[in-house]
């Protein structure tokens, strides 16, 4: 078994760019629910953190999971790791870089 690099830059760079656009994604949410609050619709501001909060917990096991395919040892579980929660934050990048590192577990 070896080490997937490429899939490992893909999927950090695919959890870096997820994490950031949930970081965004929650000023937003936030920033929104006291206006929301005020015509008495907070309840939506909720479920707008509540999904950016998923978001970038995503973003964050996308990136761990691409850690761990730098290590041989890890490749298979951080390839899925990364291929999973690709999936779940709708992230090309993260989804290849999951693939690749499956591909690279397999030789």
């Amino acid at each position: 078994m070896t080490n997937s690099m490429p899939g490992f830059i893909l999927a950090l760079i695919g959890g870096i760019l997820t994490a950031l656009g949930g970081i965004i994604w929650l000023v937003s949410a936030a920033t929104l629910t006291a206006l929301w609050a005020s015509m008495g619709m907070g309840w939506l501001g909720s479920l707008g953190i509540i999904g950016a909060i998923l978001y970038l917990i995503f973003g964050v096991l996308s990136i761990i999971g691409g850690v761990m395919m730098k290590d041989a040892a890890k490749v298979k579980t951080g390839g899925i790791l990364a291929l999973i929660f690709g999936i779940l934050g709708l992230n090309i990048l993260t989804i290849i870089g999951g693939i690749l590192g499956l591909v690279a577990a397999g030789k």
